[in-house]
């Protein structure tokens, strides 16, 4: 995990699962912004510090995933991901952020759940729009309730 001493502006990052490199623009109180290294056409990225601090690593010390060793060597691994469990609810997103890449969406039940893009496939949040019905899992978060797997399903009336 990042001490908050390594966490500074122009340091840089990797992402522990995806071994993308980034770099710190600012740190704030609570979250961190950072500019990808390795591609000019994805977004910056704002990251609240908890999770920051558990899924990157210092640039200058991270080596990647350790691979195992046996007769898997030399090939590559599917990364696994965890897959949120729990019932579906359906909802329609109620406000967007892309900006820093959030938004919060109201459920059938009319409560309101924040998710963040990390909880969508790699172009599904550039594609939402407020109004967009949607389909996702309630999840846990460190700051309460949090919608994960977020997707568009269609216009069906919710």
């Amino acid at each position: 995990m990042l001490s908050m001493e390594e966490i500074e502006t122009g340091t840089t990052v990797i992402h522990k699962n995806t071994s993308l490199r980034y770099s710190v623009v600012d740190v704030g109180d609570d979250e961190v912004l950072l500019s990808p290294m390795s591609d000019p056409d994805m977004q910056d990225l704002m990251v609240p510090l908890p999770l920051f601090r558990e899924e990157f690593a210092s640039g200058d010390r991270y080596s990647g995933p350790r691979r195992g060793r046996g007769r898997s060597r030399g090939r590559r691994q599917a990364a696994t991901r965890t897959v949120p469990s729990g019932p579906k609810v359906k909802g329609r997103v109620k406000k967007l952020v892309p900006e820093r890449g959030f938004g919060f969406v109201r459920g059938e039940d009319g409560k309101e759940v924040f998710f963040h893009r990390s909880g969508l496939g790699t172009n599904d949040y550039d594609s939402l729009s407020e109004g967009d019905v949607v389909e996702y899992v309630v999840q846990e978060g460190p700051r309460g309730p949090r919608a994960e797997n977020v997707r568009a399903v269609g216009a069906e009336a919710v």
